[in-house]
Parts: C-alpha cells; sequence; structure tokens
C-alpha cells in the first residue's frame, strides 16, 4: 500500500489521510489502550489531513485538557489521539483502510507499569 494512507472509522463519518511511513506501530496495554484495542501509529499534526470537512468529533479527556482520545460519536470507533510532545498525533493503526493490520510489524509497551496515573480525586 502506498502513501498516502487513508483511514476512516467503522460507519465512515470521519475519513482522515495521512501522508507518513507506516512505522514505528506500538501496541499498549495501559488502562484506555486495553479496552479499545488502539494500535498506536505516531506521526507529525502536518501529515494528517481531515478528507471531509466539519465532521464531529467526541473526545475523552483525563489527565490534562490538552490530551484526548477522539472517537466517532456515531460508531464510537477510536480513530486518534492528541496531547504528545512536538506537535504529533496518534493515529488508530486499526483504522487503516484495506489493510490486515496482522501483517505489520508491531512493538509492545507497557503503559500499564511505566505510566503513572491520573489523580484520583
Amino acid at each position: 500500500m502506498q502513501r498516502p494512507y487513508r483511514l476512516s472509522c467503522h460507519c465512515g463519518n470521519i475519513r482522515l489521510e495521512v501522508d507518513a511511513d507506516l512505522a514505528d506501530l506500538v501496541e499498549c496495554n495501559c488502562s484506555t489502550c486495553r479496552r479499545s484495542g488502539f494500535l498506536h501509529w505516531k506521526v507529525a499534526e502536518h501529515q494528517v489531513r481531515l478528507v471531509d470537512e466539519k465532521r464531529v468529533l467526541s473526545t475523552y479527556v483525563w489527565r490534562a485538557v490538552s490530551e484526548g482520545h477522539h472517537f466517532c460519536p456515531t460508531c464510537s470507533v477510536a480513530i486518534m489521539r492528541s496531547g504528545y510532545s512536538n506537535n504529533r498525533v496518534s493515529l488508530n493503526a486499526r483504522c487503516i483502510d484495506n489493510i490486515d493490520v496482522f501483517s505489520l510489524e508491531v512493538a509492545r509497551y507497557d503503559g500499564r507499569d511505566d505510566m503513572p496515573p491520573g489523580p484520583l480525586r
């Protein structure tokens, strides 16, 4: 598959194009990723383009308002995470159209033990 890559949620309401190499994919076992099955593909913000303008994304925010888990309000598929340093976002590689994620090389990250939990209030 060649660039740009196209990503979409399950219902197709949210569609993105990404002009970046498909590399350095990471599966995480933190409390959010293990529940949602998010497969991280971190890219620069400028490499991502919204295919259809004026779409609504729902955002789950924890820890800080600058971080967010963005998902389609219709089908609930998580497509992107924001709040990473250096103007990067993390896209859900499982949302890439016409690709078999089992054919991709994926590293694992122990977010469960490495990341501090958010404030407990």
